[in-house]
């Protein structure tokens, strides 16, 4: 009886350690983030000279009247239109190279490689070479738009409004389309030959193969590629803060640089924490609706 009883809890003794890691790793530091946003506490303070404030950190953040400016620039700009762009050249770029003429030349591996690149060179790197060709006065992009004659002069492509954040979201894709190609190739392996045969047989072309074949097999990894990339996107600090710094003035602020200057610029750390607390609501409501929908259409 006693051997029956330590087999059936040997399961979760082997995954107790982990479960540990896990708590002391995420869930302690989530439970005090939740309750770092409802009191007034700064940097050089101990966590013991917090005051509870209440709900003063979030009605603070909405009167200042920036919140909704990086809401927008975090939904719109920073997580939509990154993320599209990046499923649509992501999506053509798993097509070709899963192209038969890449077979034929047996440049598949090649190419794969090529592809990888941006994405084995880390973010600091490729935003400090972005920077270097964007630059408005010596940059490599300026000079080779003068010497081409498209433009007379320097585009500051990172200091005005008209040009800012087209920047920053092809800094984006660049840097992180190779996960989404990588992805969406190995989806496009997964699909049968058969199908592709049974279409050839009743006559679809390549486009009809695309919508009635190709599309419906990729739908649980697209499925999977934007919830992954919107999360990531949504949160990531990096691109904007050491792109512009939420510059020209306030116009790229998006909400993890708001979070960031609230904490360690304006010394609130627990208004840094009320921001981390609704991105995590957002993007928590988000996952549920967006997982919700899209089961949805495949039970369909």
């Amino acid at each position: 009886m006693g051997t029956i009883r330590l087999r059936s809890l040997q399961p979760y003794l082997l995954s107790a350690p982990a479960l540990l890691v896990i708590g002391l790793l995420f869930l302690v530091p989530s439970i005090y983030n939740v309750i770092l946003a409802f009191q007034s506490l700064s940097p050089y303070q101990s966590p013991g000279d917090a005051e509870s404030v209440g709900f003063e950190n979030f009605s603070d953040l909405w009167s200042s009247g920036e919140l909704p400016n990086a809401a927008f620039n975090t939904v719109f700009w920073l997580t939509a239109m990154s993320v599209v762009l990046r499923l649509l050249a992501g999506l053509g770029l798993a097509l070709a190279l899963q192209s038969p003429i890449l077979r034929r030349w047996k440049l598949r591996g090649l190419s794969r490689t090529l592809i990888l690149i941006p994405w084995m060179v880390p973010q600091v790197v490729a935003i400090a070479a972005w920077r270097w060709i964007l630059d408005g006065n010596s940059g490599v992009l300026n000079q080779a738009l003068n010497a081409l004659g498209i433009i007379d002069g320097a585009i500051p492509f990172l200091a005005q409004t008209s040009t800012v954040w087209w920047s920053i979201i092809a800094i984006i894709v660049w840097r992180e389309l190779p996960f989404v190609v990588m992805v969406l190739v190995a989806g496009l392996q997964s699909i049968p030959s058969e199908q592709y045969e049974a279409a050839s047989v009743d006559g679809a072309g390549r486009w009809t193969s695309l919508r009635s074949v190709t599309l419906p097999n990729l739908r649980p990894v697209l499925t999977i590629v934007v919830l992954v990339t919107v999360i990531q996107t949504f949160n990531n600090f990096v691109y904007v803060w050491l792109t512009t710094g939420g510059g020209p003035g306030n116009y790229t602020a998006v909400l993890a640089t708001e979070l960031y200057s609230a904490a360690f610029f304006d010394n609130e750390l627990g208004t840094g924490a009320a921001i981390g607390l609704l991105m995590t609501v957002i993007m928590a409501i988000f996952a549920v609706l967006y997982l919700r929908v899209t089961a949805t259409k495949e039970d369909a």
